[in-house]
């Protein structure tokens, strides 16, 4: 296995063919910010914009400019990170999902994934500027957002009559990237203390220790729900996880929970897999009953770049070499399968079970740039990091 092949290309096919249709056709030139639903020829199909998205991309860009110190890396990184500044939040600093084309809202966020977004993508410009406005508006989002959560979930618990409220890993995994990414903005003793209680909720709340596994919903003050939302296993949401997860222990210093989580991302690896026609299932029930929905056998590119992050991590955890077996097996259905040869470039987004494409828009509100370049970025660093050893 020639790890360094893998690398190249995975920086080359980022640079050569995946980037370019974001920088051609994602960047809003008239109202700023960006496009975020684009056909598979580059055609804008509504100028309405998610906030989550701008975050998500403005941290992709950001990262990219690390990469290759392109100033137009920079420039499109603060082109989102500005717009966020001023229209993320209305006036009494209430977060939306959905903003119009000129910034205006359209929707108010459901939870704190946009605020996290905005929050990494802020703490990066930071990094990449030294700008201070960047550094306080990620630094006061932040405390605000998980306030605000903290007072949400317990309202929801406290409620009699509410209804069945679940609460989703997503969310805390966006709070631990954007914990970890503000870090230099942080106090220590604050950056310990919200990262303390993040670990708390993922481990403790998530974590079903009776099946030994990691649920993607679970009550707001922790717990199994016997539904069919409480009976999801979602392989991507917990590779996810871990990835969001793996520096917040290493800072943390919690190398038990690292490793109880690398054991259960190999334990993932073995579970979740489709043996018959490859690839990480989207989601699958804990009881092993049938799912509900077909899109439950769908498979999600994000799901397996997330996937080949993870099972890397999980290797430099564990030194266990099935993990590389289960990398190359998802390595290789990832390009076999995702990458598009179309002069537009990019990625297939969504797959049928057997691994024919379902649509071709190339972004929409839950599909950007950002997990496929984060991915791919990390994923060669670790890939450099296993041939120096």
């Amino acid at each position: 296995m020639n790890l360094s092949v893998y690398a190249q290309q995975y920086r080359q096919d980022l640079l050569q063919r995946l980037v370019p249709f974001w920088t051609e056709f994602s960047l809003d030139t008239i109202h700023g910010g960006y496009i975020c639903v684009i056909s598979g020829k580059g055609e804008a199909i509504t100028f309405d914009k998610w906030i989550k998205w701008h975050g998500q991309q403005a941290w992709a860009f950001g990262k990219l400019y690390q990469l290759t110190q392109h100033d137009d890396f920079l420039r499109y990184t603060l082109q989102g990170a500005d717009f966020l500044l001023h229209f993320g939040a209305d006036t009494k600093d209430n977060w939306w999902e959905i903003v119009d084309c000129t910034g205006r809202g359209v929707l108010d966020a459901s939870d704190a994934g946009a605020e996290a977004a905005a929050v990494a993508a802020w703490s990066l410009a930071h990094e990449l500027t030294g700008e201070e406005a960047y550094a306080d508006s990620a630094k006061k989002t932040l405390t605000k957002a998980v306030r605000r959560r903290e007072k949400g979930l317990q309202k929801r618990t406290e409620a009699i009559f509410a209804g069945r409220q679940l609460k989703n890993i997503g969310e805390l995994s966006a709070l631990a990237k954007a914990l970890t990414a503000s870090q230099k903005l942080m106090g220590e003793k604050t950056f310990r203390e919200k990262g303390e209680a993040l670990l708390h909720e993922l481990t403790k709340h998530f974590w079903e220790p009776r099946a030994n596994i990691v649920l993607e919903n679970v009550f707001p003050d922790g717990g199994y729900s016997d539904c069919l939302l409480g009976r999801r296993i979602h392989p991507g949401r917990v590779f996810e996880a871990f990835n969001a997860f793996y520096e917040l222990t290493k800072v943390l210093n919690k190398r038990r929970i690292r490793q109880q989580l690398a054991q259960h991302i190999l334990h993932l690896a073995d579970t979740t897999w489709d043996d018959a026609y490859g690839g990480y299932f989207h989601w699958l029930d804990v009881k092993s009953l049938p799912a509900s929905e077909p899109e439950a056998y769908y498979k999600y590119a994000w799901v397996q770049l997330e996937a080949g992050t993870a099972l890397l991590r999980a290797y430099q955890v564990l030194q266990d070499r099935t993990l590389l077996k289960h990398w190359q097996r998802v390595n290789d259905y990832l390009w076999q399968h995702f990458r598009d040869n179309s002069k537009e470039g990019e990625w297939v987004g969504v797959l049928s079970r057997h691994g024919e494409p379902l649509f071709t828009l190339k972004a929409t509100p839950e599909k950007n740039a950002y997990y496929s370049i984060k991915n791919l970025i990390e994923s060669a660093d670790l890939l450099e990091i296993l041939i120096d050893k």
